[in-house]
């Protein structure tokens, strides 16, 4: 039975979808097997990064099999070797309470036996997208980037996580906290991180210790539709990228 594993931030602009895609990626070229659902109907930038086209009508979404028209079977699409994705369009972005945790949750039942490994993709504002995915996950991975904006968007994350462990999701844990976009140099980086493993300590989690850089490769690989560890393995980014799915690895053991 696949982990489940839900990329989240409440800012947008955070390289959260980037973090997602590139990370699976990598972990299917290493042979394990994963599916990416796409959960944001305001952008759907992990259906573009895919490479599918978001403006399909041929495309199904999970909006389409919490409406009961199709089976979650019949959304997914093969990407490459090992890595499949159900993509999002902007049907996703009304998402009301038709979208149940339960049938969300047997859904998932009815494939994760095919993946080692399923992402979900949120949008960056809270709401009800967030909430399911939460409830169905096993894990939350925290992207955030080295400054005062995502340590206040961090507050909110802890709390809906609090509360869907007390509701929906008992079992609910922090992966852990990722640096994206980071410059370590700097004196307002340094004191965010120090905050940072503060915030995590308390939530009973930690940051991770991979930071993925800055770097002009991550945007250049998502024209491409591949994954910068197969777009540019002697990256720096495709260094960093390799670095968080070791560590992925280890603390899903």
């Amino acid at each position: 039975m696949a982990e489940i594993i839900t990329f989240i931030n409440e800012k947008g602009g955070v390289g959260k979808t980037s973090a997602c895609f590139n990370s699976a990626w990598e972990l299917a070229l290493r042979g394990k097997k994963l599916l990416m659902i796409d959960m944001d109907g305001q952008k759907a930038n992990l259906t573009f990064f895919a490479g599918a086209d978001r403006n399909s009508e041929d495309i199904r979404t999970m909006a389409d099999v919490f409406k009961g028209d199709t089976s979650i079977a019949d959304t997914v699409i093969n990407i490459c070797e090992n890595l499949d994705l159900i993509p999002a369009d902007a049907s996703m972005s009304n998402l009301g309470m038709e979208a149940k945790v339960v049938k969300f949750r047997k859904s998932i039942e009815e494939i994760a036996d095919r993946y080692d490994l399923i992402f979900i993709d949120v949008n960056p504002a809270p709401g009800w997208s967030h909430y399911l995915s939460l409830s169905v996950s096993d894990h939350a991975v925290v992207v955030m980037l080295p400054d005062i904006a995502s340590l206040e968007g961090n507050k909110g994350i802890l709390e809906t996580i609090e509360e869907i462990k007390g509701t929906t999701n008992p079992s609910l844990s922090i992966l852990g906290f990722l640096f994206n976009k980071n410059n370590s140099r700097t004196v307002l980086a340094k004191q965010v991180n120090t905050a940072a493993e503060n915030m995590a300590k308390a939530a009973g989690s930690s940051l991770f210790d991979t930071k993925i850089r800055n770097t002009v490769t991550l945007s250049e690989n998502v024209i491409a539709h591949k994954g910068v560890t197969e777009y540019a393995p002697a990256s720096p980014a495709a260094e960093d990228i390799s670095a968080f799915a070791d560590e992925l690895e280890r603390r899903l053991r």
